[in-house]
């Protein structure tokens, strides 16, 4: 079974609902979940926050905070699912801002910054994959979906 459905079964035993905010991953993550059948179960609502401004605007995220440490960064990631967490009330809650990749080759290519917020537990991590920009996002995202399954594998329905 792929990651994706595990999450959703377990999200549906649960009776969980998820959401995401993405910037680097564009979209990915939630649009992997949706190709579950039975996801419209549990996901609440997903925001692609690409730009600064809509970070701020959407999610709340502190200017100063991304001027301090720049949008790519943990504290970034960590206001960003705070934010999520505020605006959706969703029990799980993922962010993701970073750098995907482009042709310039650099060496923050692949890096990226997450978050994962599931009721009272705050996870707040980076990964570094490579590839090209979309095996670097694609990567990234498997990622960050096993290390959601980690989380809540192990919960059981209250």
């Amino acid at each position: 079974m792929k990651i994706e459905q595990k999450i959703i079964e377990k999200l549906k035993e649960l009776k969980f609902h998820i959401s995401c905010c993405e910037s680097c991953t564009g979209g990915l993550i939630i649009s992997t979940l949706i190709g579950v059948p039975g996801a419209s179960n549990v996901i609440n609502e997903s925001y692609v926050t690409y730009s600064n401004e809509s970070k701020c605007r959407i999610l709340g995220v502190n200017s100063k905070t991304i001027d301090k440490f720049q949008v790519e960064s943990l504290e970034v990631a960590k206001e960003m699912v705070e934010g999520l967490y505020t605006v959706t009330n969703s029990d799980v809650c993922i962010s993701v801002t970073g750098f995907a990749g482009g042709g310039k080759k650099l060496s923050t290519d692949g890096l990226c910054f997450y978050g994962i917020k599931i009721k009272d537990t705050l996870i707040v991590e980076s990964i570094k994959v490579s590839g090209n920009r979309n095996v670097c996002r694609k990567k990234q995202v498997i990622h960050i979906l096993n290390r959601v399954y980690n989380e809540i594998k192990g919960l059981s329905s209250s």
